[in-house]
């Protein structure tokens, strides 16, 4: 059987107001110490709805939606000190960079970017780092095959993952002799709800969890997509013995994209990391 080693991060997010820095990632668990709004945390590990980070030399779990949100920039852009386009400009980002998202003014984005805060006009931001019409997408949501064919989507590996969050559906390709891609399978999924939505743009995949969850639920077979967000099996009770919610076809989720326990199972076993995926 492979062995994964766990994934370990240098990235930091920002708290977007007073938090409870937590011995485990539940709500019942000990609070260790309160984080103030602002301050800048160390994530070690990731899982849909709870961080592991390091505040002050002390690590435990913060609840996800009381942190920053990373988008990326896709062309150089103006980080500007006030949300409106004759404001002064702070420093100029350049294209790719990581920025953490505190909150969004109208069609502006409060980010910090190197330490440095100031607003970003939101749509030079993406989830990927590319910008919103880097493929044609003309035939993503109607012959999938012949997307990833047109477009030449490229994966290090033999194998390519795309989901269609408009039909919730996940496709898995692998690399013909003649170069081309070949549908292997169409599952159902259920993807985030709007509240809390899937990333959309290309990813690699970056490590696995046979397993995580809290006291209240556990999910199995988990496939990271990026950060929090993963490919994994349905809802199972806390102790993993029983499904509590089977539901696919659906948008419920925080943004983790919830496939058949098996159909996971087959990703988690057979697509090695830094595989492609396109998701939109």
């Amino acid at each position: 059987m492979r062995k994964y080693t766990r994934q370990t991060s240098d990235s930091y997010k920002y708290t977007l107001a007073n938090v409870n820095l937590r011995e485990s990632n539940t709500t019942t668990s000990n609070v260790l110490t309160v984080i103030p709004a602002g301050s800048k945390v160390q994530v070690i590990d990731s899982a849909e709805d709870w961080y592991e980070v390091i505040y002050n030399n002390q690590k435990g779990y913060v609840y996800a939606s009381y942190l920053s949100i990373t988008k990326y920039t896709w062309r150089d852009t103006l980080l500007r000190s006030y949300p409106a386009a004759e404001s002064n400009p702070v420093t100029v980002v350049p294209a790719k960079s990581e920025v953490e998202v505190l909150s969004v003014v109208g069609d502006w984005s409060q980010v910090i970017y190197n330490d440095r805060k100031g607003y970003i006009f939101t749509t030079f931001l993406s989830d990927d780092g590319n910008p919103p019409t880097a493929y044609d997408f003309t035939y993503f949501y109607t012959d999938m095959t012949r997307f990833v064919n047109d477009n030449q989507i490229k994966s290090p590996t033999t194998n390519l993952i795309t989901t269609d969050l408009e039909n919730k559906s996940t496709y898995i390709y692998e690399r013909g002799s003649d170069n081309l891609w070949k549908l292997l399978y169409k599952w159902e999924c259920t993807v985030g709800k709007p509240s809390t939505p899937t990333i959309k743009g290309t990813f690699y995949v970056t490590g696995r969890k046979p397993y995580f969850g809290t006291d209240t639920y556990r999910v199995k077979y988990a496939t990271r997509i990026k950060g929090a967000y993963y490919y994994h099996s349905i809802l199972y009770n806390a102790e993993g013995t029983e499904v509590i919610d089977d539901r696919l076809g659906m948008a419920l989720s925080h943004g983790c994209v919830r496939l058949a326990t098996k159909n996971a199972q087959w990703i988690y076993d057979n697509i090695l990391d830094s595989t492609a995926i396109v998701i939109n």
